[in-house]
């Protein structure tokens, strides 16, 4: 584990993820606790050493102490966390974000026919349940004022990149966010989770110009983040990637 860190750090890594829990579609379940105690001290220690940022995959109640135990900074999954785990958390909160991949969950039970796992099938179900306890326990989280963030998992073939802004309304929807928590989740937390919350995330003075121009408020309806037509402009550091239509900009302004 020493070696492999050092390995990693060598290659210019700025983030150590660790596994330590299990993944249905690999055959080892979810709940599992692969990684024990001395590991994962050993490897927090070597990456803390040279300032580096450590990640975990986490779904069983076990891995997410271990994360906490560890101050493991990025929690993915946390599915499974139970009371002592949420208590836990919820006394470290200000030293921890989850992200829950939730797409990932209901694209796997529900959307991957395609790729032979058809809803009902093992593997669905056994992501169906997960679904149930992720959003039970991302309410939880929610109400103790854990940072939750947006995204995670994606870039699989049945969680394609571009897709994210479908997790805004999944937050809303299924784990009782407000849309600007949502939002903020995907936004003001992804800069912080990056140790770059001074300059990111925000529309503020001094940080950098990432905006989107939309049309409609996504704050009435989140979906509209969605619709690529309703994206009429992207600014990356100040600079358009993708410029407004000028004369689409002169008849909303007659309109």
């Amino acid at each position: 584990i020493r070696r492999t860190v050092r390995k990693l750090i060598k290659y210019g890594v700025d983030s150590i993820k660790l596994n330590l829990s299990g993944e249905e579609i690999t055959g080892m379940g979810a709940e599992e606790t692969p990684m024990s105690e001395e590991e994962v001290a050993m490897a927090c220690s070597e990456a803390r050493c040279r300032n580096k940022v450590v990640s975990a995959h986490a779904r069983s109640s076990g891995s997410v102490k271990q994360c906490i135990r560890h101050g493991i900074q990025n929690i993915y999954h946390a599915s499974f966390a139970d009371e002592e785990a949420l208590d836990m958390l919820e006394a470290a909160k200000d030293k921890h974000f989850v992200a829950p991949g939730i797409a990932w969950l209901i694209n796997t039970a529900r959307e991957a026919s395609e790729w032979g796992i058809k809803p009902g099938s093992k593997i669905a179900m056994l992501y169906e349940r997960e679904l149930e306890m992720c959003v039970a326990t991302m309410k939880k989280m929610h109400r103790r004022g854990i940072r939750i963030c947006i995204g995670g998992d994606y870039g699989f073939a049945w969680t394609p990149q571009g897709t994210n802004a479908r997790d805004i309304q999944t937050f809303v929807e299924m784990l009782g966010f407000s849309p600007m928590e949502a939002i903020m989740a995907a936004t003001k937390y992804g800069g912080e989770i990056m140790l770059m919350g001074n300059e990111l995330g925000q529309i503020r003075e001094g940080y950098l110009a990432d905006l989107l121009l939309v049309d409609g408020d996504p704050i009435a309806d989140v979906r509209i983040l969605q619709d690529k037509n309703r994206i009429l402009a992207i600014m990356k550091d100040g600079k358009f990637h993708k410029a407004p239509r000028m004369n689409e900009q002169r008849r909303r302004l007659t309109a």
